[in-house]
């Protein structure tokens, strides 16, 4: 079966939806992806889990991205996504960070 379009990473923008997504059905909290400008394009969502603030924050490094999940303001847990890499993939790499949450 051919891979399609809608089954890679194309963008950071593809991140954000995806792990708006998950964050809607796995807490049913609806968050707001917000994009940043600086050296590097990034983004970030926040969310309130008791008793802690969890912050999503994406790098677009031009080839790869690089993922951090913040617990009130400190790395818990950092990793690399390829760009073009499988949904599939990511959604596997995005267990342990739910992991963490729970």
């Amino acid at each position: 079966m051919p891979i399609s379009n809608r089954d890679i990473i194309d963008s950071i923008r593809d991140i954000g939806i995806c792990l708006q997504s998950m964050i809607k059905t796995r807490y049913h909290k609806n968050v707001k992806i917000i994009f940043t400008k600086g050296k590097y394009k990034s983004l970030y969502l926040s969310f309130y889990r008791s008793p802690y603030v969890y912050q999503f924050y994406v790098e677009d490094r031009h080839g790869y991205y690089i993922m951090y999940l913040l617990r009130n303001d400190k790395v818990v847990k950092k990793d690399i996504i390829k760009l073009e890499e499988l949904i599939d993939r990511f959604y596997q790499k995005m267990i342990y960070f739910f992991r963490i949450i729970n």
